[in-house]
């Protein structure tokens, strides 16, 4: 890291989709997602083409991201006059920002004669938080008044469906996280019934244009739930581990109770 008096020379690099105005330097969720580049501008310096008899200069550029306190090289490249352009373009990868919080990034020239050039550090804030924006996952098994229960046509004592509709920023290959909760209550309210289930599932091309269902199993996320209590779903989207979207909460009631008999499926589980 160069230090707080160094004087810099390089000029300030500059990010795709982070706006030069912002002093945070908000990286927006489609860069974290997919990667951005970053774009260094030619430097006074640039090498020239050799003398004849001289050996070839050559400048060194390398790329440093800090978070956390660590600095890491992420990009070194030696330059010539055959690479000279207007400005030099360098991956930033979904890795790499995959961590939320601040972070800095700079670069730094070594030229032919061995002088070390710093740019200014460069402040980033990564934020993954997705907001709920997708549609609510359906029960297609529950009654019109919203319930699963002994009569539901895939028995409840067996396994409770979640229906994810299509969307149109699907892919093949995204990951589908979805998270389920029991409570006791017919509004998804605490007191809760269980803890905080999470079921994944890697999206096939066909599920990602005609939607999909993912099962819930009776055992043990389904038992606790008896009469006047609910489930709760929703899901998250990843592609390449970083986070997509977001779905509202569907709600399912759930009553499992039977006239002068045991519930069907059977009493929770004592613990």
């Amino acid at each position: 890291m160069p230090p707080p008096n160094q004087q810099f020379i390089a000029a300030p690099l500059k990010i795709d989709g982070v706006s030069d105005l912002d002093p945070d330097g908000r990286i927006p969720l489609e860069q974290l997602t997919n990667g951005t580049t970053i774009r260094i501008p030619r430097w006074l310096r640039f090498p020239e083409p050799p003398k004849p008899g001289e050996p070839t200069p050559f400048s060194i550029l390398r790329v440093f991201w800090i978070q956390n306190s660590n600095e890491t090289k992420i990009f070194e490249k030696n330059y010539t006059y055959v690479d000279d352009q207007p400005e030099f373009p360098v991956p930033l990868l979904p890795q790499q920002m995959s961590v939320d919080g601040i972070a800095y990034i700079y670069y730094q020239l070594e030229g032919f004669d061995g002088n070390l050039d710093p740019s200014p550090q460069r402040k980033l804030t990564i934020d993954h938080t997705v907001l709920p924006t997708l549609r609510e996952p359906e029960f297609p098994d529950a009654n019109t008044n919203g319930y699963l229960n002994c009569s539901s046509e895939t028995p409840i004592w067996e396994k409770v469906r979640v229906m994810i509709l299509p969307e149109a920023i699907f892919q093949a290959l995204d990951k589908c996280v979805l998270e389920w909760q029991g409570f006791e209550t017919l509004n998804g309210s605490p007191p809760e019934l269980t803890p905080l289930y999470k079921f994944e599932k890697t999206l096939s091309a066909g599920e990602a244009v005609g939607g999909f269902v993912m099962e819930i199993p009776f055992e043990p996320y389904v038992r606790p739930m008896v009469n006047d209590d609910s489930g709760v779903a929703r899901y998250t989207v990843f592609r390449k581990d970083i986070p997509l979207a977001r779905s509202h909460t569907g709600l399912v009631r759930i009553d499992r109770t039977r006239p002068g008999d045991d519930p069907c499926g059977g009493a929770p589980l004592k613990t």
